[in-house]
């Protein structure tokens, strides 16, 4: 199930990469809110393609809440034919066996979902370059030290696999359709169940727009609300997250003592170690790299995100202003 707005230049590639999979019996259902989304004809062209995979367009603009994207999953839901839903964003680009590996720790009764972690891959700006960067050495990580404290209550819209059954006893996509965080809710839901929530060993990528820097702040900006608002102790805990920027200040704080730059030399360094161990030999992403050089500058901006971060409820989401409750609710 892959909802749908728009198409890019990736967009075929990031579609035809699940005609390719090394698995017998699938559906591929897309979904779209009106007939002249561009991402229509790039469908068509798979059907014509792939004319033994059973590949629908569904094109509704029904809705169950405030979130657009819910909504166009349950659209999608109807027509799904099988017993194990995938619900993927439709940015991600997979490797053929990539059906066959996530769905495998379904097969235990106590696994209720399995998710996976992304990397960011083929930036077409700067801005994108460091979205990227941030996902590999400061996200992924991030979701791995969550694991080993408290487990795994979340999903990752990356990809979430379930039971059409676990899924209805959570109260369907209607249980999330006002929430901004739905990929995020959808595994709390389901973790409150008392099943677990695996991370998959499989990586995939991530294939973004062409981001500028306002459109990439806007993103991270409204990410950092929805975790402050989803996970509040956890948001302020992000700060131990930012050991450049604190430990820049402190030499800032104390005129550059020889103590102080000591700290911000082996916070530097643990910094860029950990990236290096995260990103590029956990996650695998080689751009993660060549381009460790900007690990400073994007943990900078994000500590500005984060700061902004913490005040006011309001953010915009492909071009609409909304307000979010104290449980991380959008309004218009």
């Amino acid at each position: 199930m892959i909802p749908v707005r728009g198409a890019d230049e990736e967009t075929y590639e990031t579609f035809s990469s699940f005609c390719h999979q090394d698995y017998p019996r699938f559906q591929l259902l897309f979904g779209c809110r009106d007939t002249d989304d561009s991402a229509v004809p790039v469908i068509r062209k798979l059907q014509s393609e792939f004319p033994n995979i059973k590949i629908e367009i569904i094109i509704s603009a029904n809705e169950i809440g405030t979130n657009a994207k819910v909504s166009n999953l349950q659209n999608i839901f109807q027509h799904a034919l099988h017993e194990y839903i995938f619900i993927v964003d439709s940015d991600i680009k997979v490797e053929p066996d990539y059906l066959r590996c996530v769905v495998a720790p379904l097969q235990k009764s106590n696994v209720g979902m399995v998710t996976c972690l992304y990397r960011g891959a083929r930036a077409k700006s700067f801005a994108s370059l460091l979205e990227n960067i941030g996902l590999s050495s400061t996200f992924g990580p991030e979701v791995m030290t969550s694991r080993m404290l408290e487990g795994v209550k979340f999903a990752l819209g990356s990809t979430i696999a379930m039971r059409r059954e676990t899924l209805n006893k959570i109260g369907g996509f209607a249980a999330i359709a006002d929430f901004l965080a739905d990929d995020f809710w959808l595994g709390f839901l389901t973790a409150k169940e008392g099943v677990e929530i695996i991370i998959s060993d499989v990586v995939v990528d991530h294939l973004p727009k062409k981001e500028t820097m306002i459109s990439m702040l806007k993103h991270q900006l409204r990410w950092n609300k929805a975790v402050r608002l989803s996970r509040p102790k956890g948001y302020a805990g992000l700060i131990l997250t930012y050991g450049i920027v604190t430990s820049f200040l402190l030499l800032v704080a104390l005129k550059f003592s020889s103590a102080a730059g000591g700290v911000f030399v082996v916070t530097l360094t643990v910094r860029l170690l950990t990236a290096v161990f995260g990103g590029v030999i956990l996650m695998k992403d080689m751009t993660l790299l060549k381009s460790l050089w900007l690990l400073p500058i994007r943990d900078f901006i994000g500590f500005g995100v984060w700061l902004v971060g913490l005040f006011g409820k309001k953010v915009e989401w492909r071009g609409v202003q909304y307000s979010l409750t104290k449980d991380g609710k959008l309004r218009l």
